[in-house]
């Protein structure tokens, strides 16, 4: 961790779709923005409210362009962590900056969806399935229902 860095989570959802490209130097890079709303209970309606919100913009380099890229798409809710700060271009003769997260890691919110995890190796590739027992293979095919 660098000196003055902000390192943040944000629990939301992917409000874009995903922006996958190959750079010069070969590295890929993904972006998508992230959209949090916070939500209030109204006593006196009996009814969630829209609260403040934010977004941001999310940035995933190299192998996490890859796995974030196979596995996320508009409108998932996720949970990231990262790298914040503000990044300036110019626009119509004027300088601007919008906040961005360069993100560590993303996962599903498992409170508003499910996910299947497929772990992959070091080289990026899922690992080889397992060799199934002799054993394991007999219940498996005791399981399947006959024709």
């Amino acid at each position: 961790m660098a000196i003055g860095e902000t390192l943040l989570t944000i629990v939301g959802n992917v409000c874009s779709e995903l922006s996958r490209r190959k750079l010069a130097n070969g590295d890929e890079v993904l972006s998508f923005w992230l959209r949090s709303n916070e939500r209030r209970y109204d006593k006196e309606s009996g009814q969630w409210r829209d609260g403040r919100g934010m977004a941001v913009r999310v940035t995933c380099w190299r192998r996490m362009a890859g796995t974030v890229g196979a596995s996320l798409s508009k409108g998932d809710p996720v949970i990231v962590s990262g790298r914040l700060y503000a990044a300036e271009f110019e626009s119509g003769g004027q300088q601007r900056s919008i906040p961005e997260l360069e993100a560590l890691a993303i996962g599903p919110n498992l409170s508003w969806c499910t996910a299947t995890v497929r772990r992959l190796g070091r080289n990026g590739d899922p690992p080889a399935p397992a060799a199934l027992s002799e054993e394991a293979v007999d219940r498996e095919r005791e399981r399947i229902p006959a024709a």
